[in-house]
């Protein structure tokens, strides 16, 4: 049985240990040349640094609770209210970024009830913000199991379409001889970037030929989509006369350069500064704004350029 059918069969089966298909995917990589592959099963199984941004996919709804007491009254388990926290930080009450490797998120997904997180640093900020007359003892986050069961099947879901198309492309890819080409690298590079680096939604369909051009983690199809998004909506974000001239400035640059074969140097560069114009405006706008799932995603498009 060649490699990529081993890694489909493996893949079917309920009882599917992905921590060893991953590491049919190192071997893998290694056959194809794709050091971003390789790069992104050593993350996957070892787990992101501080320093990374992490996938979409591993970002997890998670809920705060805090606990409070007094000499008359004891409240074990109150939600926090977004209402009393920073606009600024309000996002980060609602996901939390998943670091460690796949093994780790495979047990807490089959473990029972609600993953919890400390978070005791948070005390002082919640006191007398919730019940003025008691003392605030405990803060701690909750993430539904269902959150860790959606990330491994996310990565499953990855890897099969993309070997998947692999053998699409050449079925003996898997057993390729050292130093040869099984699949050009160019189109593995993009196969790479759409199914594993990019949102949810950037991957080109039905296509046998993969044609979009990848920055950082954005297809062409979402900075298409990043610029007609953003542009019209300029408005609600505030900013100044200096700053907004500057963001319509780098939405040009995007604009024209996927307008042909866009140059990925000037494209980053451009969504860097946009990003860093944008992004405390925009965390605020994701809580208020009246189309929160729009903002919602132009927040996670621009998080895919470097700050």
């Amino acid at each position: 049985m060649s490699l990529l059918r081993e890694i489909q069969d493996d893949l079917a089966k309920p009882t599917s240990d992905l921590a060893c298909v991953l590491l049919q995917c190192k071997i893998l990589a290694s056959r194809l040349g794709s050091a971003e592959l390789a790069d992104w099963v050593s993350w996957e199984l070892n787990g992101y640094s501080e320093e990374q941004t992490v996938p979409e996919y591993r970002r997890l709804a998670i809920t705060y609770f805090a606990s409070f007491m007094n000499l008359a009254w004891r409240q074990e388990r109150a939600a926090i209210p977004l209402q009393i926290v920073p606009e600024e930080h309000r996002q980060s009450f609602r996901e939390i970024a998943f670091r460690e490797g796949i093994a780790k998120a495979g047990s807490l997904a089959n473990g029972k009830g609600a993953v919890t997180v400390q978070r005791p640093e948070l005390i002082f900020a919640i006191q007398g913000k919730m019940y003025p007359e008691m003392d605030c003892h405990g803060v701690w986050g909750e993430i539904p199991r269902t959150e860790f069961e959606q990330l491994v099947t996310a990565v499953k879901a990855r890897v099969l379409d993309f070997v998947l198309k692999v053998e699409e492309k050449n079925p003996a890819a898997g057993e390729a001889a050292p130093n040869s080409v099984p699949v050009p690298k160019e189109e593995v590079r993009s196969l790479v970037q759409n199914y594993f680096y990019a949102p949810v939604g950037a991957v080109a369909q039905n296509s046998n030929q993969v044609s979009q051009n990848v920055t950082m983690t954005l297809s062409a199809s979402d900075l298409k989509k990043l610029v007609s998004e953003l542009t019209p909506r300029l408005g609600e974000l505030q900013l100044d006369s200096r700053q907004r001239a500057r963001a319509e400035a780098q939405l040009t640059v995007i604009r024209t350069e996927i307008s042909g074969k866009p140059d990925d140097m000037l494209v980053t560069q451009a969504g860097k500064t946009l990003r860093n114009i944008t992004e405390g405006a925009i965390a605020s706008l994701v809580a208020s704004a009246a189309q929160p799932s729009v903002w919602h995603w132009v927040h996670q498009a621009l998080s895919a350029f470097p700050k």
